[in-house]
């Protein structure tokens, strides 16, 4: 299977999960809920479930159907496991939980569930996959690879947000953990707000907060209404003290930014102005959230700008920079770092920055936070910078301005 069709597929799985989980959910809730982590219409624990069922499937196809569905209850077990297992460390938090079911397994797995998993994995390698793998495989791989590549930057923009969503949970469950009895009820409300639609799509979270607090938190948290602290004026002081400089930044990158060599990049056409400019807005951006969450914001700074470091053009490239037959997109980073490595001193996060700020379509996931954060911006401004160059070069856009100038200056005559 092509990786290309192989994100299509991912991505039609990962829509089904969220119609099979949007069914479900929005019943026994009994409202609608947007399941899954991630904000759009895409579970992706489905279609990760759903490729690795393919690809086991080509090994298993000969053998009795009691066994295929025994191999596929263990496999589809240990994806759910592992993903819940790993959220858990991350975050610290059970997004769901079976540990009501009989047989469950630290409440990641339920086997009822997993017989559910593995009857529907069957169903759909006989019946399902073949109707809609004959429709898939009509697409013209050159439509077939855009499409992949979009879907691509759609999942890791979503992904990131998500990231970041579910670290404000977690950090806000922290804060009014430890600060409920000072809240007034406007501070409360607003933190409760936030968790709206987290707990939609994970129900046991809010079991989570039953449990901590052991009562009704929002009744518990009404009744410090009125209260006086200092919380206000605790959280503008460490504001004020993460506020980071300009004069800090450049001082932080001045090396780079004084580079002959890297000043060769103001050459090269990017996505809307040149490679230079659009490196400096990462950094600067990636810096001053890293800032902010007190992460390493030297490493970000300067694994930032550096993470685009390559000196042609990646519309028309050829040797000796990189053949026109390798792929841009996956070659660029590892360019970028050989690079930044020739002429600057790099540290183990800067270079991981920089080797994984593709990511995902560069496989390997990135180590560290600084790297996330990094690949995160990168996808953002670059998205916004194509879009902007999209819409100077639509037809009537530059005479709509013309019109809109000249009717807002007829105005003020």
């Amino acid at each position: 299977m092509k990786i290309y069709y192989a994100v299509l597929f991912f991505t039609l799985y990962s829509f089904a999960g969220w119609l099979i989980e949007l069914a479900y959910r929005s019943f026994t809730q009994k409202r609608f809920v947007n399941p899954g982590f991630l904000f759009g219409p895409f579970v992706p624990l489905y279609g990760i479930g759903a490729i690795a069922v393919f690809i086991l499937y080509d090994y298993i196809l000969k053998i009795n159907i009691a066994l295929q569905f025994f191999l596929y209850f263990v496999l589809l077990s240990a994806i759910e496991y592992i993903t819940g297992e790993i959220f858990e460390r991350a975050y610290g938090l059970k997004l769901w939980d079976y540990s009501n079911n009989r047989f469950n397994i630290k409440g990641k797995i339920s086997p009822a569930f997993s017989v559910v998993w593995a009857v529907m994995a069957i169903l759909t390698v006989n019946f399902i996959h073949p109707f809609i793998e004959r429709y898939v495989y009509m697409i013209d791989p050159a439509k077939a690879q855009i499409a992949s590549a979009v879907f691509g930057l759609y999942f890791a923009t979503d992904f990131c947000f998500s990231v970041v969503s579910l670290s404000r949970f977690s950090r806000n469950f922290r804060y009014i953990y430890s600060k409920y009895n000072f809240l007034t009820s406007a501070e409360a409300s607003k933190i409760l707000l936030s968790f709206k639609r987290i707990l939609g799509a994970f129900p046991n979270l809010g079991k989570i907060l039953s449990d901590k607090f052991n009562i009704n938190l929002k009744d518990r948290l009404n009744s410090a209404m009125g209260k006086i602290t200092d919380i206000a004026d605790s959280v503008i002081s460490v504001l004020n003290e993460r506020k980071p400089r300009e004069e800090e930044y450049y001082n932080i990158v001045n090396d780079i930014l004084a580079n002959q060599e890297f000043l060769r990049l103001r050459d090269f056409y990017h996505h809307n102005s040149s490679i230079y400019d659009h490196a400096k807005m990462v950094s600067y951006v990636a810096y001053r959230i890293c800032k902010f969450l007190k992460l390493d914001y030297v490493s970000a700074a300067r694994g930032g700008l550096l993470h685009d470091f390559f000196l042609y053009n990646w519309r028309h490239h050829d040797e000796p920079d990189l053949h026109r037959d390798k792929y841009h997109g996956l070659e660029h980073p590892k360019i970028a770092l050989a690079n930044a490595e020739k002429h600057f001193k790099v540290n183990e996060i800067e270079k991981d920055i920089i080797i994984k700020h593709m990511w995902p379509l560069t496989i390997s996931p990135p180590h560290y936070y600084e790297s996330f954060i990094v690949s995160f911006v990168d996808k953002y401004i670059s998205s916004v910078e194509f879009i902007d160059e999209y819409r100077k070069k639509m037809p009537g856009v530059e005479l709509l301005k013309k019109h809109r100038k000249t009717g807002h200056n007829r105005d003020e005559m």
